[in-house]
């Protein structure tokens, strides 16, 4: 009897752990995953907490491509305001001192940090920069891994 018990009791665990633990992933299409990101104050931060068009971009201190990427993001968004929200997701971990970097480059967009690589994870990440698109209903409409071609990148902020 108590054998039939908790082999129920281990099956009920392991259907409401696998229902309960549903990994999230990107894919286009589909609605983005969350984020698991801080600010650089160490501030919870959720895709939420930005509207509209979304550019998702993932980056590193180490990728000259990725600053410069960064940069190119900012002049676009200053250029074309209220287009596109612009969140740059640093990868490198929670040992980087990414806010030196921010202040160095004197980048001005929102720098969030993924520190356990968990929102890298659920995005696929391989390498940076990887760029994803996420429309104003949440969904992703895009991922570009290296350079977001111009004319896509023109269409993106101008419209």
């Amino acid at each position: 009897m108590m054998t039939k018990t908790l082999f129920k009791l281990s099956l009920l665990a392991i259907v409401f752990g696998i229902t309960a633990c549903k990994e999230e992933s990107a894919v286009i299409g589909q609605a983005a995953p969350k984020i698991a990101a801080y600010d650089l104050q160490g501030n919870s931060v959720k895709l939420e907490d930005w509207q509209g068009t979304r550019l998702l971009t993932f980056w590193s201190e180490t990728c000259g491509y990725c600053i410069m990427e960064l940069k190119m993001f900012e002049k676009m968004a200053d250029a074309h305001p209220n287009r596109v929200q612009l969140i740059a997701i640093n990868v490198d971990g929670e040992k980087a001192d990414t806010q030196a970097v921010v202040n160095k480059q004197k980048l001005t967009l929102p720098v969030v940090k993924d520190q356990l690589k968990i929102t890298a994870e659920r995005y696929h990440l391989v390498g940076t920069p990887t760029t994803y698109v996420i429309d104003a209903k949440g969904n992703i409409t895009a991922k570009y891994e290296g350079k977001i071609p111009d004319a896509d990148l023109e269409k993106l902020f101008k419209g």
